[in-house]
């Protein structure tokens, strides 16, 4: 498995959103997680690795996971793959919802519905791995319009996240 984490100034209110490239050992293919701008750290990454980028999953659509997506998508050839069909003003190549399959080489992951947040949240399940974009903070969850979407938050995230096995 190839994993990298990336700290992202996105905005001056916002501060820091984190990204993600996961890739296949053996193919070399890697999704770019949460895009919340072009950052030279992933083109730099990447060709040091060998990898190539060929998707971009999007866990909401907030400006701070997705306003490098397009960006993005042009510098790598990348595929876009959101919960919703516009999440950053360029229409997703793939919508995908809760139990569909994203394959990154010969890696498969699982989409799971995280709404709350965002009406469209959705999380990436890979054995040993979850992205969960701002449903689940650290010791806590992402900020929610109402009493309804925080309760349909904390559901989704028990029943989808929690549940998942403890080397998560």
């Amino acid at each position: 498995m190839i994993f990298r984490p990336f700290l992202l100034k996105v905005d001056m209110a916002i501060g820091e959103v984190n990204a993600f490239i996961y890739g296949c050992e053996e193919t070399k293919k890697a999704i770019l997680i949460d895009a919340g701008k072009f950052d030279q750290r992933f083109a730099d990454y990447a060709r040091a690795e060998g990898l190539k980028l060929s998707t971009i999953f999007l866990t909401h659509d907030h400006g701070d996971h997705v306003a490098g997506a397009a960006e993005c998508a042009e510098k790598f050839g990348a595929t876009v793959i959101a919960g919703t069909e516009e999440p950053s003003g360029r229409k997703a190549d793939r919508v995908v919802g809760h139990g569909d399959k994203v394959e990154v080489g010969h890696l498969v992951g699982r989409v799971v519905s995280t709404p709350g947040h965002t009406p469209y949240g959705i999380s990436l399940v890979f054995p040993g791995m979850v992205f969960t974009g701002d449903a689940l903070f650290a010791g806590s969850v992402g900020g929610t319009s109402s009493q309804e979407n925080y309760a349909m938050q904390i559901e989704a995230i028990r029943e989808h996240v929690l549940a998942l096995p403890g080397d998560t």
